[in-house]
């Protein structure tokens, strides 16, 4: 992990390198976040933050406010007495003179409060009335509400901190104290470099590179049969906005059946995967939609003209149930086989085909990690079971090493033979 997320020890954490590392990436990027003199001064500082408070200065503002200050935050301010650009939408973070209580201030308390239902549950009217007692933290920021709560303590003595702006259109957003919203944050701005979409110049820094040499080092383990390891590290290279990541991660996902905000980004548009990844995309989008395909051509945005036509021929295939998944080679031989003893409804010797060829079986270019066409065939797809899902991730395959994993105790659920539907979540 670039930033360690364990319960313990936020009063300890190391502040200063933490924030000198963010500092001096934010001053090594583009400069479209300098937004007056004060920014451009941080820039040439390579420093976001101000002075550290004196223990003193920190005494007399839990004096003011008549608390003393949870550990994280606390330790936070003896290192930097406020802060600039927290993720995206907050330009500056309250220090030991500017934290105030909100006392429903902006009269979310009464818009929230408003919106429960008589029979809330006390935790859903604990945090209705976070806007009443919490602790204010934005000082500029872009509508982006920032509240410490005195009333959601752990047993370390973190306060929760809630966020929301009213543009977001969702829930307030709770992290588990001031440490997790500062490295929440720090991802934000990472992901916010990432994806620029004015072509602008790559963002390059030590951290990224950490991150991508883990991507790849993910990439390679889960075609070695690791996908446990490699989905952790993947899913932290996404919340860095770290490319591949999220299109890697999302085929392991879709293969545990999850098909919630899988899209294979970056990948599904490149014409080398679309015979293995628009099949799955295809056929979750049609177990959804009913007619209205505007969505499919969102997250099949940048996609030439050729693929465009060969996703709404293959939607129109698994919407009439005619589709069918082909591969080269001996895997491919393999699949036929497989179906035909699925159709004939032994699907144990259907599914231990295609297991059996799966160490055979190659990739169609770096970035693919698993055969995946399969699960919208209408034969083949009801094959795949969460115990079966693990035994083919386990599997090492593309030319891999490794040991070939153990079929599972439990194959068939009672029916499964006569389920038809390709697109589940387990």
């Amino acid at each position: 992990m670039l930033t360690e997320n364990t319960a313990r020890g936020d009063a300890d954490f190391d502040w200063r390198t933490f924030l000198l590392r963010w500092s001096g990436e934010w001053a090594d990027a583009p400069d479209d976040e300098v937004r007056d003199a004060d920014d451009e001064a941080a820039r040439q500082a390579r420093w976001l933050g101000f002075p550290p408070a004196s223990e003193e200065r920190v005494a007399a503002m839990e004096k003011r406010l008549g608390r003393r200050m949870p550990p994280s935050y606390r330790s936070f301010l003896l290192v930097s007495d406020g802060w600039r650009h927290a993720g995206g939408f907050v330009w500056r973070l309250a220090g030991t003179a500017d934290a105030r209580w909100h006392d429903n201030e902006s009269q979310l308390a009464d818009v929230f409060e408003e919106f429960l239902e008589e029979d809330a549950e006390p935790e859903e009217r604990r945090e209705a009335g976070v806007w009443r007692r919490g602790l204010q933290l934005d000082v500029e920021s872009d509508a982006m509400y920032v509240l410490l709560d005195p009333e959601d303590v752990d047993e370390d003595g973190e306060w929760a901190v809630w966020t929301w702006a009213s543009w977001l259109a969702d829930a307030p957003e709770r992290y588990r104290g001031f440490r997790a919203f500062m490295e929440a944050m720090f991802r934000e701005f990472h992901s916010l470099r990432a994806h620029r979409a004015d072509g602008g110049p790559e963002f390059v820094n030590a951290t990224t590179r950490r991150l991508d040499a883990r991507v790849e080092q993910a990439r390679r383990g889960a075609l070695c049969g690791d996908w446990e390891g490699a989905l952790r590290a993947l899913d932290e290279a996404k919340d860095y906005g770290r490319p591949r990541a999220a299109g890697l991660g999302d085929q392991i996902r879709r293969l545990l059946g999850l098909t919630y905000m899988v899209y294979f980004p970056g990948l599904v548009t490149d014409p080398r995967y679309a015979a293995e990844l628009l099949p799955p995309l295809v056929a979750d989008h049609a177990s959804r939609a009913h007619g209205d395909d505007t969505v499919l051509t969102h997250h099949l945005r940048g996609a030439d003209e050729a693929l465009m036509s060969r996703a709404r021929a293959t939607l129109d295939e698994v919407r009439a149930g005619t589709y069918r998944y082909t591969a080269p080679g001996p895997f491919g031989e393999a699949v036929e086989r497989a179906r035909a003893l699925a159709g004939r409804g032994d699907t144990d010797r259907a599914w231990r085909a295609l297991i059996d060829a799966l160490p055979g079986w190659q990739p169609l270019g770096p970035d693919h990690l698993a055969p995946l066409g399969w699960v919208a065939d209408p034969l083949l797809g009801p094959l795949l079971t969460p115990e079966r899902s693990r035994e083919l991730l386990s599997t090492p395959r593309g030319g891999q090493p490794g040991e070939a994993s153990s079929p599972p105790p439990v194959l068939d659920p009672p029916g499964l033979a006569r389920r038809s539907d390709p697109v589940r979540d387990f």
